[in-house]
């Protein structure tokens, strides 16, 4: 665990210090978007082929579907705030940096 948040510590940090260019975050949101993909569908082999799980999804139902749902809808509404939050601040540093190489 402590492994996963210092390496996303450090990605931000190093985004933080040295923004990407529009065509390398472009580049760098297709990679992420395709890993998730793969994630993704890894751990769902890795449930489709656990028969306890399989066997359990009656017993589960409806709460684990609601459970799901909201987990999914919280974490696209706290990115999609995130992103707005961290692209607003590197528009205002990009506009005082380039006020400063004007003069």
């Amino acid at each position: 665990m402590y492994l996963i948040l210092l390496s996303l510590g450090l990605g931000i940090a190093v985004g933080y210090l040295r923004p990407l260019s529009p065509e390398k975050a472009r580049l760098a949101n297709a990679a992420t978007t395709v890993g998730l993909f793969v994630l993704l569908m890894s751990m769902g082999a890795q449930l489709g082929s656990n028969e306890d799980v399989l066997a359990g999804l009656g017993r589960l139902g409806l709460q684990a579907v609601i459970l799901a749902a909201f987990s999914v809808l919280g974490s696209v509404i706290m990115v999609y705030l995130a992103r707005d939050y961290i692209y607003r601040g590197l528009e205002q540093r990009l506009s005082r940096r380039q006020g400063r190489a004007s003069r």
